[in-house]
């Protein structure tokens, strides 16, 4: 496998997992602010569908790469956990807000 692919694909993961932590944070904490406006729940629902989106397909890539690739395992298994943690927060996240609403 090509090594610049696995660098460009491993910064990919990293900077993507942490956008989708930070908006979806930011989005939790607007909704909160703005006492549970329908406005910012209806764009944190589309947020979250085009994160697992884009999320998912990084994921397999990863999980294909990983399989694949003899170089950089452990760094893209560490990849894949950065992603994977982002599930929990997120079903948490909806658990904070249906117990609000």
């Amino acid at each position: 496998m090509n090594i610049p692919f696995i660098y460009r694909l491993l910064k990919t993961a990293k900077i993507t997992a942490i956008s989708s932590f930070l908006g979806g944070t930011f989005l939790l904490i607007a909704y909160f602010y703005f006492s549970g406006a329908s406005l910012i729940l209806d764009l944190g629902i589309y947020y979250a569908l085009l994160t697992l989106l884009i999320n998912s397909i990084l994921f397999f890539t990863l999980y294909i790469t990983l399989v694949h690739s003899k170089h950089r395992r452990e760094k893209i298994f560490k990849s894949l956990v950065l992603m994977i943690i982002n599930i929990p927060i997120g079903l948490c996240y909806i658990g904070v807000i249906m117990s609000y609403h």
